[in-house]
């Protein structure tokens, strides 16, 4: 059970927060204070009282009595409740945990920091309904580890990477590439394949190329194996999107996902020129890639 002497308030109460204050209350913190837009549903009255907390109207009053503060709102109102928050946060701990672009966190950051607080940037990285305030949190900014350790004794899965705020953010962002382009992706491909009667017929082959190439490679090595083919095969396979869009298309399924797919292949064939990069014979790591891209086609990092 946590033997918790630090308060907490929550600024938001949604389902994040409504799991994260459950699993919290279930492990033995007390007292959380809740902020929440009026006016309260019935339901929201309920998972108040299932998470033992108290909700309040003001964001300001909600922080007053508080040593930590989460942030759980919509990503585009964090610096806004932020603002309204910041009378009660003088020498407090603020982890903004909203999943929000690295401008927001900053616009969030200069307030925090303007009205006395300790900001921290978090970006909740797993299955909260199941795993609630255990979840995998990755935090960064200055004071991310010593707020990272209070959270540990809490029985939270916390981990600073770095003193710069906006890190856990943007690693979580990226991520997202991959994890809601894979849900694009299969959205897109189902809806074409049902529309035009194979589903069926494709789930099968894609079941068979599954377990060959190399989808079946840990996921490091499928990872440089597909960005290693860049450069001898983008070509082809620019020409195989270009017919791929044409099909959608012609079957009536507008191709959002095969034209973007295909845009992106396009930009490593004509813009970066992978090939020509590697004229006298393939790139012997991804990274040998990824730095000729970096040097090529993107501007320093900030």
């Amino acid at each position: 059970m946590v033997q918790a002497t630090e308060r907490l308030a929550i600024l938001g109460f949604g389902e994040a927060s409504y799991e994260i204050a459950r699993g919290l209350h279930a492990a033995g913190l007390p007292g959380t204070h809740i902020w929440k837009r009026q006016p309260w549903s019935a339901t929201v009255l309920s998972r108040a009282r299932e998470a033992g907390a108290t909700l309040c109207a003001d964001p300001c009053e909600t922080v007053k009595g508080a040593d930590i503060v989460f942030s759980l709102v919509t990503p585009t109102a964090a610096p806004e409740v932020a603002e309204r928050a910041a009378c009660g946060l003088a020498g407090k701990y603020y982890l903004d945990l909203n999943a929000a672009s690295l401008r927001t966190k900053e616009q969030a950051a200069e307030i925090v920091e303007t009205a006395g607080g300790l900001f921290v940037d978090g970006a909740i990285m797993g299955p909260l309904k199941r795993q609630q305030h255990r979840v995998s949190t990755l935090v960064s900014g200055p004071e991310a580890a010593k707020l990272a350790a209070t959270l540990r004794s809490w029985e939270m899965d916390v981990r600073a990477i770095g003193t710069r705020i906006g890190l856990a953010s943007t690693v979580k962002m990226i991520r997202s590439v991959y994890t809601k382009g894979l849900e694009a992706l299969v959205l897109e491909f189902m809806v074409a394949a049902n529309h035009y009667g194979a589903t069926e017929e494709v789930l099968d082959s894609l079941e068979e190329i599954l377990r060959i190439g190399p989808f079946l490679l840990p996921f490091r090595q499928m990872v440089a194996e597909l960005i290693l083919e860049q450069a001898p095969h983008g070509a082809r396979r620019v020409a195989e999107m270009e017919q791929v869009v044409r099909t959608l298309e012609e079957i009536g399924i507008e191709p959002l996902i095969a034209r973007a797919t295909l845009a992106r292949l396009q930009w490593g064939v004509s813009e970066v020129r992978l090939k020509e990069h590697f004229a006298d014979g393939s790139p012997e790591s991804y990274q040998q890639v990824l730095d000729v891209i970096e040097q090529t086609a993107l501007q320093p990092a900030q």
